[in-house]
């Protein structure tokens, strides 16, 4: 269970973080959340798909990882990744954003002080000894911010996908070596009905930058090969 807190110079003026060695954090991960801006990388790799949100209404990218539920066939047994990319999702822990519970508008940094890289003895600091915050400290800021903006970016292009009514639902369903398996939920771009959109709508998604993740995710589903020959691997 993490325990995510509001990062204070003045309650975590000693935290340091450590270097990841490992990725067991991704272990039992089989699919993992992803901005548009990664779509073109993560989707050399893995399949991104779409999935239904806490209140059902909205979709979200998730990169798959694995054909089971809690099973990442890029995560070996030593706990080391094989893939050639890993979402910013993962490797921005122990630190995420937490909107400020007085205004939405502003965000603060936090950080889970049970997170296996957080230590007091070892690591790079994430404040200066004056108490100010450290080159690492900013350098991590930097990229969270990025993230948080990149994500109302995505919501943005899920919402015109939705808005011409691109999605459809489709399960998917392998067999590898006489194993069936069947990850439900999912939610691709329907090729046809985007060839069917008239040119306005076209070219709507063209002028807001979306036809080049759009088309990231079309091209991703060639990766389900991939995940049959790593599920085939490890039978």
């Amino acid at each position: 269970m993490a325990n995510f807190q509001p990062l204070h110079k003045e309650t975590h003026g000693n935290v340091k973080l450590k270097k990841p060695t490992n990725v067991a954090g991704l272990k039992t991960t089989h699919a993992l959340g992803v901005v548009v801006q990664e779509f073109a990388l993560a989707g050399n790799q893995y399949p991104i798909a779409f999935v239904k949100d806490q209140s059902g209404e909205g979709y979200f990218p998730v990169a798959i990882m694995g054909l089971e539920q809690n099973k990442n066939l890029f995560v070996n047994d030593q706990d080391q990744f094989e893939g050639m990319y890993i979402p910013a999702r993962f490797t921005h822990q122990p630190l995420s954003v937490v909107p400020n519970k007085d205004d939405a508008t502003l965000f603060g940094i936090a950080i889970d002080m049970d997170h296996e890289l957080v230590s007091e003895s070892e690591g790079e600091a994430l404040f200066n000894e004056d108490g100010s915050e450290s080159e690492t400290l900013e350098t991590r800021k930097k990229a969270l911010m990025a993230y948080v903006e990149n994500e109302h970016i995505t919501k943005a292009f899920v919402d015109a996908v939705k808005q011409y009514d691109l999605f459809h639902e489709q399960n998917l369903n392998v067999k590898v070596k006489d194993k069936e398996y069947n990850l439900t939920g999912l939610h691709l771009i329907n090729e046809k009905k985007l060839n069917e959109l008239s040119d306005e709508a076209f070219l709507d998604l063209r002028k807001r930058g979306f036809l080049a993740p759009i088309f990231a995710v079309l091209g991703s589903m060639h990766q389900v090969t991939k995940l049959i020959r790593l599920q085939a691997d490890k039978i």
